[in-house]
């Protein structure tokens, strides 16, 4: 299932934010209908939020919205009570490297990539209303595609780009993460590393254009040009880590498809405002 097709449902996974100490409830969203009272509704549409709300979640779907007593119950139906609790849209992170870090023990390697603790990442931002993450290149013996198609109990919904793709040890910043990047030095080695992706059905392709201030090799502009021009030919979008603003436009007008986040080594200028211009997909 692809991410642009199925953010909606994020906010039938994490929708309740707790106002006390109390647990919201655990709800299985099923197939018969069932009735939230009592809760503060923040709609996400900028109206004001509806006190004591009442919605209606049928099949999966929000059906209906309103005040407490102005939503009926169909029959058959179960109320869930709310009192107490605030209720939003989940929010999406879209750019995000789970797994890697041990919350307790505040350490940071490969040795804490494991099912286990991505499912404690992905638990941990759903309490803070996160419905869905997305994992952007640093994906491990493919745990995350076997992660992406489950749905985990108070859990954030995961997708993944897998593995991205850099220069040998020119990926991720930190040190310890470089190995889970497809290293590639000739533009064969960058077409197979995207051919290798496709067949796992990642969201995206990731790639890593920076030079960490002169101590890694960046990807060339004829590298990441193959990566663009297979991945495009597979149906793959391809998204950019960046620092430079001319590595930025050159991308551009290479046909990248999107950024990881924005320039960081210079302030933008007129020039790359018009190359995104051009880009308004």
């Amino acid at each position: 299932m692809r991410l642009t097709s199925s953010v909606w449902v994020c906010g039938l996974y994490v929708m309740v934010a707790c106002t006390s100490q109390e647990e919201a409830p655990a709800v299985e969203v099923t197939s018969g209908a069932l009735l939230f009272e009592g809760a503060r509704l923040i709609v996400g549409d900028e109206s004001a939020a509806v006190e004591n709300s009442a919605f209606l979640i049928q099949d999966g779907r929000f059906t209906a919205v309103g005040s407490m007593g102005e939503v009926p119950l169909p029959e058959g139906g179960s109320r869930v009570d709310l009192t107490g609790k605030t209720v939003m849209p989940a929010l999406v992170d879209l750019h995000a490297h789970p797994g890697y870090l041990d919350v307790v023990g505040m350490s940071d390697g490969p040795e804490n990539y494991t099912r286990g603790n991505l499912i404690d990442h992905l638990k941990r931002a759903a309490y803070y209303g996160v419905g869905v993450t997305l994992s952007l290149g640093l994906d491990r013996e493919g745990l995350e595609y076997a992660l992406s198609g489950e749905i985990v109990s108070g859990a954030s919904r995961l997708f993944t780009v897998g593995s991205g793709i850099a220069m040998p040890n020119g990926g991720p910043g930190a040190q310890a993460r470089r190995d889970s990047a497809y290293g590639v030095t000739t533009e064969e080695e960058a077409r197979a590393a995207v051919r290798e992706l496709a067949a796992k059905g990642p969201e995206m392709v990731k790639i890593w254009v920076d030079g960490r201030g002169g101590t890694v090799d960046k990807l060339t502009p004829e590298l990441y040009r193959a990566v663009i021009d297979e991945s495009h030919a597979h149906g793959l979008r391809v998204i950019a880590h960046i620092n430079e603003l001319e590595d930025t436009k050159e991308l551009l007008r290479s046909g990248i498809d999107g950024f990881a986040h924005g320039v960081q080594a210079a302030a933008i200028d007129d020039e790359l405002m018009g190359l995104m211009a051009d880009r308004p997909e």
